[in-house]
């Protein structure tokens, strides 16, 4: 019965809000002044997207305007809940709602501007609401004041080619990946190497193999450079790399085959015209190579972990390979 009357609700609350009339009498009376001003009454369109859960559907009804703002698209969001019970986690509950009403306005409309949305709840409970509406009452009161500052405030960029290398390497674990980050795209990588090698060897008296290793694997990875047998001779400077699997990294981490696996993604991306087919053939691509790299390095006795790091395998994905 309740599904039943709760349906008929719905029907109901849509049925009315669809009315021109009723929409324009609703939002004048309860649009804040300076969302009133700005807004075209005259363009307000309901739209057939919803953004709520199927699990929330008996309880909730939500409706999309689509509306000018100064001349501007932009949309009203109205949430309607009819549950017996209000949910305190509301607010939050909101806000992914609005998130993804401007995900789906970027994807269907292809801009890079996101519109305004202005969200609005029409309760219809049995009895008073009597949780918060503000996000951030939900955070713990110690808290709301930082979560206030990073939610609303511009978003912290640490841009590393604005870092110098002088300030990076004033800390050792940090400074070392972030300029082997800032420099992996540099034409010749070996230069810069040759400098990272003295604070590698400082890492590695104090034991952190792993670290030394992760680092050195990414470099010859992909790092670019003419000077390979020279970059080879100053990674083998460092003890605690292991100068066999040097050698496979070698002769297995940029061999042909992968080259030929990332032509054969582009070329069938570009087949398709379409950015998400590129995405797409460039992974299926690279997603084969590093299958024929796993196999080739299996055949050749290489241990099942460094294996993982190079390719970036799972144990389980390697495991089906060996069998």
């Amino acid at each position: 019965m309740a599904k039943k009357s709760l349906s008929y609700h719905d029907r109901f609350t849509r049925a009315m809000l669809a009315n021109p009339r009723v929409i324009e009498e609703f939002f004048r009376k309860n649009l804040p002044d300076q969302v009133r001003d700005s807004l075209d009454f005259s363009s307000i369109q309901l739209q057939q997207e919803s953004f709520i859960g199927d699990n929330l559907k008996t309880q909730i009804v939500d409706l999309l305007y689509k509306a000018d703002f100064h001349g501007r698209p932009g949309f009203l969001y109205l949430l309607i809940e009819h549950a017996s019970k209000a949910d305190p986690l509301l607010p939050f509950r909101l806000l992914k709602y609005i998130v993804a009403i401007m995900e789906h306005h970027l994807k269907t409309t292809e801009t890079k501007e996101l519109p305004l949305v202005y969200p609005l709840i029409l309760y219809t409970g049995k009895r008073p609401y009597n949780h918060t509406v503000d996000l951030f009452d939900l955070f713990p009161k110690e808290d709301r004041d930082m979560a206030r500052e990073t939610l609303m405030s511009p978003y912290h960029l640490v841009d590393l080619t604005q870092v110098s290398d002088n300030e990076l390497r004033m800390h050792l674990w940090y400074g070392t990946m972030a300029q082997v980050l800032k420099h992996i795209y540099d034409e010749d990588i070996y230069p810069f190497f040759k400098v990272l090698i003295e604070p590698l060897k400082v890492i590695e008296v104090q034991g952190e193999e792993s670290y030394i290793n992760t680092i050195v694997t990414y470099v010859m990875g992909f790092g670019e450079t003419p000077h390979q047998e020279d970059l080879y001779k100053v990674v083998k400077t460092l003890k605690t790399v292991d100068e066999e699997k040097l050698m496979t990294l070698a002769e297995y981490l940029k061999p042909k085959i992968y080259q030929r696996g990332i032509e054969q993604g582009l070329e069938q991306g570009l087949e398709k015209g379409l950015e998400k087919g590129l995405e797409q053939g460039l992974a299926e691509g690279a997603e084969k190579s590093k299958i024929e790299i796993a196999r080739s390095m299996l055949v050749k006795g290489t241990d099942t972990e460094f294996i993982m790091s190079v390719t970036g395998l799972s144990q389980e994905e390697i495991t089906k390979l060996m069998n």
